[in-house]
């Protein structure tokens, strides 16, 4: 790279920016647009590499100009040449997107092989979303999952209202969390269907729930944009589907299903109907802020890709399908963990499921079967048990509430354990 002259400064000394768009992109992004809190706008522009950096020049610009350069009024140079830009920043960017050498740099000092040509006007088109996120995805090496709004009055660039940000990011974790269990219940009948008799194979249920489960990293350009990748550390391969875009699929399956009645009644039949309950929450923010909702997931190394969309219109039309569902359905449910409470008389129970980790997983309220309920003064507080429960949801036509019905038809003590020793 050439040399420059230039002032070193500290690392901090850049104000806190959020990326608005790339604005010019080739094999990675060339000029990228960045906001700071305070509205100044900055354009990163890329100027030079080596086999460590890539070296950015960094410059104020006001609104106005910006404008009249993507309307090709104005050229590049002529932004930067502008009497009111000030100094410049140069940056060497690592592959791990660290800032090295950061400095300030005269307009004079600049090189002329790292300045825009005199026609440098805009004639590119904006880098779309997939684009971007297939950009990220090769960088992080794995599937990104992009989950953002569309503009708005109550959205703006990078900016959105607490409440809308708060509710939709809980009601969103919750249908994720309910996702993810119906998932690894298909992977484990898949396993099992798949398996040689004599194998001594075992479901990695653990690898399985680290694929399914989201770690955020960032944001994007969208309007306002989250960025998420799976937990999972597993390796990701060329044109294999992996795990982790099996569950993006499932999962985004469950918002592309939605739009019709038949088709979301066939998914969520293996579901756990309270995630529609907060799925019906994250509809009626969309409609009631007049927003779009959007998730995009791309994986670039397996070339996987999937994503969905849905307009405050669309989200009062899966309303109306989700208020006259009709469904009748039970299905079984695997528990581990200890009995809370229980009526001798009624068969009336609460049970509680823990993890290995002995985090709450799951409670259970219902009944035990006749059969059980013979049984029932065999169950002592202190130990742990495996159970078996029968789960029975339905709708009627007109009802907004999904009724539940828990009934406890196996239990299976887990001899030589105790709550405590497990504690």
């Amino acid at each position: 790279m050439e040399q420059v002259k230039e002032t070193l400064i500290p690392k901090n000394s850049l104000p806190k920016m959020i990326k608005i768009k790339d604005l010019i992109y080739f094999d990675g992004p060339l000029l990228s647009h960045f906001e700071t809190i305070y509205n100044e706008n900055f354009l990163f522009y890329w100027v030079d590499t080596n086999q460590d950096f890539n070296r950015w020049l960094i410059f104020r610009t006001s609104e106005e100009l910006l404008d009249k350069y993507l309307e090709k009024k104005k050229s590049l140079l002529e932004l930067m040449t502008d009497e009111n830009i000030g100094n410049f920043y140069k940056v060497d960017i690592d592959n791990d997107l660290n800032y090295n050498n950061l400095s300030i740099i005269e307009f004079k000092d600049i090189p002329e092989s790292y300045l825009p040509e005199k026609n440098s006007f805009y004639k590119f088109q904006s880098i779309n979303s997939d684009d971007e996120l297939k950009y990220i995805s090769e960088k992080q090496n794995v599937g990104v999952l992009q989950a953002y709004y569309n503009e708005s009055s109550k959205i703006g660039k990078g900016t959105i209202e607490l409440e809308i940000l708060a509710e939709s990011l809980n009601d969103f974790s919750k249908i994720n969390k309910g996702i993810r269990k119906a998932f690894i219940v298909k992977e484990r009948s898949n396993f099992n269907k798949t398996k040689s008799k004599n194998s001594q194979n075992k479901f990695d249920e653990q690898a399985v729930l680290q694929a399914s489960s989201f770690h955020y990293f960032g944001n994007t350009s969208r309007s306002f944009g989250a960025l998420f990748k799976p937990a999972s550390q597993q390796s990701n391969f060329p044109s294999l589907i992996s795990v982790e875009d099996r569950y993006v699929e499932f999962l985004v399956k469950f918002f592309q299903s939605s739009s019709d009645k038949n088709e979301f009644t066939a998914y969520i039949k293996d579901v756990d109907k309270t995630v529609i309950d907060s799925y019906k929450k994250l509809l009626g923010i969309i409609k009631k802020s007049k927003i779009q909702f959007n998730l995009n997931y791309q994986n670039s190394t397996s070339n996987f890709n999937t994503s969905k969309k849905i307009s405050y219109s669309l989200a009062g039309d899966i309303l109306n399908n989700i208020n006259d569902l009709v469904y009748d359905n039970s299905r079984d449910v695997y528990l581990t963990g200890r009995f809370t409470a229980l009526n001798l008389k009624t068969g009336h129970y609460t049970f509680e499921s823990v993890s290995e980790e002995q985090k709450l997983i799951e409670i259970s309220t219902g009944y035990l079967d006749s059969d059980r309920r013979e049984m029932s003064w065999k169950i002592k507080w202190e130990k742990l048990y495996n159970v078996v429960i029968t789960r029975k949801e339905e709708k009627k036509t007109g009802h907004k509430k999904i009724k539940e019905i828990d009934t406890l038809v196996s239990f299976c003590e887990i001899e030589g354990l105790t709550f405590n020793e497990q504690e």
